[in-house]
């Protein structure tokens, strides 16, 4: 008998561990694909292209024009959201942090301090100590006003709390000042006392979140059900209006769910059957880039970074992440012809200036640990485990009283 009670004790553990695997991969794989993976062929094709506008100088640019700093720290944060090194993106010796550094003095105005403190934290710099400048000193003495804003606009204090959270400042009074400008329909604007749009309004939820407020507050929840009532039935999001939904409003949508803690491929986002993210992807061109909108190609470069970052589920301010293993090569994308815009520019395509229509901010929340899905694979798992014991309890119980 007690022979046939160990075969028992081995079948249960055995099957308890054929349970148990393959839950658990399911489990890690949901992680691991939030919305995507930096080892899927669309990030993959997106850094292949985004590989072909770095420039000999080490900065990146759209094709055919000459490196700025807005671009490079764009990409910066890109190739880090994709768990790139950047000391392995170099053109002609020099790399994205060397052309920083070379033009680190030709900054004006506040958001180029500001994404420049965000680019160098993505780059594992410090932003106190960079080509001889403090620019987090420099930020607060020249833009921080006494009552918490930055500058004179809502955009530019979303970035300065993003910038500032970053590095671990205290943010708090700039994120009061921010949610008073919250206007009565939920949304945020590029500057107070303006209609509210989609793009600041995700810029505001990530910003305030970067700044420590609670995705359940009410400020939060009112901002994001603004984005849910502005999202078109394509599944895609505008920037404002009734303009259609373009890859920039997708992306930073996008990154602001991540921030709450909520999945953009959940039902709650998805119209007729397409959620922003696959609308996104929709966009995506056979060279790797992203087009603006369906119709218009538009700033591919600003574009194709801001879709790297969503779709890696990356919101600001982007972190160092594990580098892909195992290393990957990436193959240049075929030469491109620069392309001319048919559109009129909107802030949504303006290269890393979220000028006073478009306000890219995003904060570096981490990914929501668990997804509905993943809670939902623990429960499981753990109550079959519990029956497993009981069960064998039973057994060994019965077993026992036999012998």
């Amino acid at each position: 008998m007690r022979k046939k009670t160990k075969v028992l004790l081995c079948f249960s553990l055995l099957l308890v561990l054929m349970l148990i695997i393959p839950i658990s991969a399911s489990i890690t794989n949901n992680q691991q694909h939030y919305p995507l993976n930096q080892n899927d062929a669309e990030i993959q094709k997106a850094l292949g292209y985004l590989r072909n506008l770095q420039n000999d100088d080490g900065g990146f640019s759209n094709p055919g024009e000459e490196s700025a700093v807005s671009n490079t720290e764009w990409a910066i944060m890109a190739i880090t959201a994709a768990g790139e090194d950047l000391h392995d993106w170099k053109k002609n010796g020099h790399s994205p942090v060397d052309y920083l550094r070379e033009n680190a003095n030709n900054l004006t105005g506040s958001t180029d301090y500001e994404r420049m403190i965000l680019a160098l934290v993505a780059a594992s710099e410090n932003p106190r100590d960079f080509a001889g400048k403090d620019f987090v000193d420099e930020l607060k003495e020249e833009y921080l006003e006494e009552n918490g804003q930055f500058s004179d606009f809502t955009y530019t204090t979303i970035w300065g709390i993003l910038a500032l959270s970053s590095v671990g400042e205290d943010v708090s009074k700039s994120a009061e000042w921010l949610k008073s400008q919250q206007n009565d329909d939920g949304g945020f604007a590029w500057v107070p006392g303006e209609k509210s749009d989609y793009d600041d309004t995700a810029a505001a939820i990530e910003a305030l979140i970067a700044a420590g407020e609670n995705p359940d507050s009410t400020v939060i929840k009112d901002a994001l059900e603004y984005l849910k009532n502005g999202q078109n039935t394509d599944g895609g999001f505008k920037y404002f209006g009734t303009s259609p939904s373009n890859a920039a409003s997708d992306a930073w949508i996008i990154q602001a769910i991540v921030a709450c803690g909520q999945n953009p491929k959940d039902k709650e986002w998805t119209m007729k059957g397409i959620n922003p993210v696959s609308h996104l992807l929709s966009l995506q061109q056979p060279d790797g880039s992203f087009n603006y909108t369906a119709y218009i190609k538009s700033n591919p470069g600003y574009m194709t970074v801001c879709a790297i970052m969503a779709l890696l589920g990356s919101p600001h301010p982007i972190k160092p992440q594990p580098q892909l293993q195992p290393k990957q090569t990436l193959t240049p994308m075929p030469t491109i012809t620069p392309t001319i815009s048919t559109s009129t520019p909107t802030p949504a395509s303006t290269p890393l200036q979220p000028a006073p229509t478009s306000t890219p901010t995003v904060t570096e929340t981490p990914l929501a640990s668990t997804t509905d899905t993943e809670v939902a694979g623990f429960g499981f798992l753990f109550s079959i485990i519990g029956l497993l014991a009981v069960a064998f309890a039973f057994i060994i119980r019965c077993k026992s009283k036999k012998l």
